[in-house]
């Protein structure tokens, strides 16, 4: 297997001069000359294997983590300290709240009508920052490996064009897995059998597999982007199968680490001690999604370096082309 090289987009080379005006890309290609796909900085070839393709994934981060941290900061982190001080807020309030009010039917109603629109406003203003913040970092890092000048503005701005799609085509993607796993789980999950839980957990794990590449299959080619996911998926199951479930571990290592400060925060406080207690979980709940952000980003570039593999090994793309394709749509 050849071993990756240092990417010769991150060896300084010198740009064309904005002088007050940016020039056109294509000044910038000239003056970053094509190495040829061995050492395409997102496209990893399939003789360098999963060297080359962790390489990769260090490259976008080495390039571009400070503005993927500014991207993710504020569409990850902002929506869960403003939740957070909202959520803080309440129980502040309710803390004067009248239960005896709870007697009355129409009350009862009212509070699980207010309970339930909360959680869809949050979950759907959440989903949206975070397909903006996915559809940004993608621009933002696909344009500085091809060694174009960007800013996390415009990258912005390109995520709120594709925002809504990106949102539609997940939300679509998730109602099918819960789909398929309530049937499997209908199925084979009886009453104190743990064993009937183990087909629900390979069924959830696949179709969590086959939506992995939904996001950037939507950016970079739009049409069919769930059917396309499952192709690519397949076109070589076990490789990418694999780099999938090691980037999953990152969101594992995530779960873990709330739950961990949540339940030292929790043992920290007093009984009854109720304005200690939503402090404690303001602050832990605030540091979980601080300690989220590089693991995201981590993330997000495993499967932009998995798809750009994928479709290196379909049709010979580079970084070039993918750039093209996303200017194209």
């Amino acid at each position: 297997m050849s071993e990756p090289i240092p990417n010769p987009y991150d060896a300084g080379e010198p740009l064309p001069s904005e002088q007050g005006f940016r020039p056109p890309d294509e000044a910038y290609r000239a003056a970053m000359p094509d190495f040829g796909p061995e050492h395409d900085p997102l496209v990893n070839p399939e003789a360098q294997g999963f060297g080359g393709w962790s390489y990769r994934v260090g490259g976008v981060l080495r390039r571009s983590w400070r503005q993927l941290l500014v991207i993710f900061a504020l569409t990850h982190l902002l929506p869960t300290v403003v939740f957070g001080v909202l959520l803080v807020a309440g129980v502040v309030a309710g803390t004067s709240f009248d239960l005896t009010s709870l007697s009355r039917s129409d009350m009862v109603d009212e509070l699980i009508a207010t309970l339930l629109a909360t959680v869809l406003v949050y979950v759907v203003v959440v989903l949206l920052l975070q397909m903006l913040g996915y559809a940004a970092a993608t621009h933002l890092a696909t344009r500085q490996a091809a060694g174009l000048p960007v800013t996390v503005g415009e990258a912005m701005r390109y995520g709120l064009r594709r925002m809504l799609g990106l949102a539609a085509w997940h939300v679509l993607a998730y109602l099918l897995v819960a789909i398929g796993v309530i049937a499997v789980a209908a199925c084979c999950v009886q009453i104190a059998s743990l064993l009937g839980l183990i087909p629900m957990i390979i069924v959830a794990v696949y179709l969590t597999l086959v939506i992995a590449l939904l996001g950037p299959a939507f950016l970079f080619e739009r049409g069919g982007p769930l059917r396309r996911s499952g192709t690519l998926l397949h076109a070589a199951f076990w490789p990418t199968t694999g780099r999938l479930l090691l980037l999953g571990l990152t969101l594992i290592a995530g779960s873990v680490i709330e739950q961990m400060l949540g339940a030292l925060g929790a043992a920290a406080v007093p009984p009854g001690d109720t304005a200690l207690a939503v402090a404690v979980t303001g602050g832990t709940t605030l540091l979980g999604a601080v300690i989220e952000i590089p693991l995201t980003m981590v993330l997000f570039s495993g499967i932009l370096i998995t798809y750009a593999e994928r479709r290196g090994a379909e049709d010979a793309v580079s970084t070039r082309r993918l750039v093209d394709e996303l200017a194209a749509r």
